[in-house]
């Protein structure tokens, strides 16, 4: 009956904090301005996943500068509460030993799967007259990407984007594979391509073009180059490299920046405004970008700017248009303190900036769970789940192996880190499967 207090004093403590607390946190980073004419709209699925829909957000717009901070500390309380437990009930030590190892793999797996499962993200409402874009994209024609063209267009598409650009790193293939079936008329090609001074710059264009008549080039070159082409060229995550110099860039005619870019979401106030003022002073646009790379199919900006006169979004572009950067922004407080208790963080930043029905749906769904879980014998359900996440992994492996049929010469990343890190995670499942036998 304690328990059961227990549980029922938490849900009572979430949803007061909710009730009191809750903001949407839906932001135009460039003006700092709370935008509450702007709607999300969540996947319906979502409320009977939301345990594992929460911690995929959660994971997938943290801040990359606190990852190793956070995932030490969601292991560390994770081991310390499966050794309080193994102390409660009394279990061995090679049983204790045995859990620890599940608890520790079973939320390095957690993590692997987020990235893996294309679980959609908010899509942007409530937005007539505008258009939604993308500048800075990728697919598994860049190197370090993990998923297809196609499945570009779905992210993009089903996160309300209304126009994007692809942007492999130093090549154009990616937009050549677009399907025929496919319009192009809203996708337009471009390039993240590597300058000499050791620095990327994207390069947007509203027609084809080769990669090779831009390599080996300084970024003045570039610039007048892509200029001359009817091109456009933009600095992306400038605050990446801190180089070069803003005010040589603005003498160069640079015709735009990133401000926030979800693959590197750490920026500094003082250099986000720094920024934003010398793109206001010099009539300039901002952009948000995703950055998307394939690793988990979420993601918390939309850059929008206002449709007129038929134009499409190059066009619109090349008038210099005010841009809004819209962020569902709950990055949180990043000190110490915090990735302390970072688990613990992650339920009151949860609370605080989720609506009411998400969090009864968390709290019941966990509660269902128990339930179920309840009368089964523990080492049963480390059998099981252990059998399951190693097939789970057996089947990515396949699936990732069919990709590399299509660009096993031009992709590292799923090589050298996507089947080594899941065959891994296949064998210590079946570790402990074996281990966790029933004499254990």
């Amino acid at each position: 009956m304690k328990k059961i207090y227990f549980l029922v004093s938490i849900i009572i403590v979430s949803v007061i904090l909710n009730i009191f607390f809750y903001t949407s946190n839906i932001i135009d980073i460039s003006t700092g301005e709370q935008l509450n004419n702007v709607i999300l709209q969540w996947p319906i699925f979502r409320l009977f996943i939301e345990p594992f829909y929460a911690f995929a957000y959660y994971i997938l717009t943290m801040e990359r500068s606190g990852y190793v901070f956070a995932f030490v500390s969601w292991l560390s309380w994770l081991i310390l509460i499966t050794v309080l437990i193994c102390r409660y009930k009394s279990f061995k030590l090679k049983n204790t030993i045995i859990f620890c190892c599940f608890s520790f793999f079973l939320f390095i797996s957690l993590c692997c799967c987020v990235i893996i499962l294309p679980v959609i993200g908010p899509k942007i409402t409530n937005i007539d007259g505008y258009k939604v874009i993308d500048i800075h994209s990728h697919t598994i024609s860049s190197r370090d990407n993990i998923s297809s063209v196609s499945s570009s267009i779905n992210f993009h598409k089903k996160h309300g984007f209304t126009d994007f650009f692809i942007t492999e790193h130093d090549n154009t293939n990616g937009y050549k594979t677009i399907p025929d079936s496919i319009g192009t008329e809203h996708i337009f090609p471009g390039i993240q391509i590597r300058t000499k001074e050791g620095v990327s710059v994207l390069l947007l264009s509203q027609e084809e073009f080769e990669y090779e008549d831009f390599q080996d080039k300084s970024i003045e070159e570039l610039i007048d180059l892509a200029h001359f082409r009817d091109m456009l060229v933009v600095m992306p995550h400038w605050w990446k490299w801190y180089r070069p110099d803003l005010q040589q860039l603005i003498d160069w005619e640079i015709d735009g920046f990133e401000i926030y870019n979800c693959g590197y979401r750490y920026i500094s106030d003082q250099t986000r405004q720094e920024l934003i003022d010398i793109c206001n002073k010099n009539n300039l646009p901002m952009f948000g970008t995703t950055d998307w790379h394939g690793l988990g199919y979420m993601m918390n900006v939309w850059t929008i700017i206002q449709a007129k006169d038929n134009k499409n979004v190059f066009e619109l572009m090349k008038e210099k248009p005010k841009t809004k950067i819209i962020v569902h922004d709950v990055k949180g407080n990043q000190s110490a303190l915090r990735y302390i208790f970072e688990p613990f963080y992650f339920i009151y930043i949860y609370v605080t900036t989720t609506q009411l029905k998400y969090v009864l749906s968390f709290y019941m769904i966990i509660f269902i769970l128990i339930g179920l879980l309840y009368k089964i014998n523990i080492v049963r359900i480390v059998r099981i789940s252990s059998l399951l996440l190693a097939c789970f992994f057996s089947f990515c492996i396949l699936h990732f192996v069919y990709f590399l049929n299509y660009s096993f010469y031009s992709n590292v990343m799923i090589p050298e880190t996507i089947i080594p890190t899941a065959a891994s995670l296949v064998l210590i499942w079946l570790v402990i499967w074996g281990f966790c036998d029933k004499n254990i």
